[in-house]
């Protein structure tokens, strides 16, 4: 499923500038995201991090890890399937099929936005057994259904998962993105595997677009919008005055 891209990613794109790759830490924090989608940080806005880990046996030795912000109103209730759409709808990088589902088959993505994927966690492979696996830092509160399709049934979030000190805990979800709910502090990660051994590794910030695409796709949907608005006014003058000739010849 391809998701669309929004007149609001472009306006993000157009906002702000590009910020160069975060260098090796042992760690990654809030501070350290550069892409977020969604309302200004706030008192009354949740946070939550979406973290895709492109390595796996036959992918490119320069396949990253890559972490993405989401915020959203702490009076209302996300999923990380709201997560993984909204990102995607901002990053025109990013691309996934099954996500109406609840269940991801494929993650790719474009790093240079050449129309080409350059990383991805490909479908099901039968041979290897190999899948994206889904993982989350929350736990299931012990003795209650194996799943996050109910909010009270999962512990709060334990915690960055990459944190210096005290760090959270990655745990594989034993649902899909549309049965687990998001609080203020979740963290989602992607690896492709043929069994849920770990959780992704330590991403870098994903990067914020080149604003340059995204100005010029603009500069050219106004520029169209011009030429029909003049061309409709040409035709309505001359349906009000048939008498005027065209002087185009």
């Amino acid at each position: 499923m391809k998701f669309h891209r929004t007149a609001s990613a472009v306006a993000v794109a157009l906002a702000c500038a590009v910020i160069p790759p975060s260098a090796a830490r042992a760690s990654i924090t809030l501070a350290n995201i550069d892409f977020w989608v969604g309302p200004a940080p706030g008192p009354t806005v949740h946070h939550a991090v979406l973290v895709i880990d492109f390595a796996h046996p036959g992918a490119p030795s320069s396949a990253p890890s890559l972490a993405w912000g989401y915020r959203w109103p702490a009076a209302e209730s996300r999923t990380g399937q709201d997560m993984l759409g909204a990102i995607i709808a901002a990053d025109p990088r990013l691309d996934v099929t099954g996500l109406e589902f609840g269940f991801i088959d494929t993650l790719t993505y474009d790093a240079d936005l050449d129309g080409r994927t350059d990383y991805s966690h490909p479908g099901f492979d039968p041979v290897t057994y190999s899948y994206s696996n889904y993982w989350v830092n929350n736990a299931v509160i012990d003795g209650t259904p194996p799943n996050f399709d109910n909010a009270s049934h999962i512990l709060s979030p334990n915690g960055n998962p990459y944190a210096d000190i005290a760090p959270g805990k990655w745990i594989f979800s034993s649902t899909g993105v549309a049965g687990r709910p998001l609080a203020d502090g979740s963290w989602d990660g992607w690896i492709y595997a043929s069994e849920p051994a770990h959780g992704p590794r330590l991403p870098v910030a994903a990067l914020i677009p080149e604003p340059a695409p995204a100005a010029f796709l603009l500069l050219a949907a106004m520029a169209g919008w011009l030429r029909r608005h003049q061309n409709s006014r040409h035709d309505s003058s001359q349906a009000a005055d048939p008498s005027r000739t065209r002087q185009d010849d």
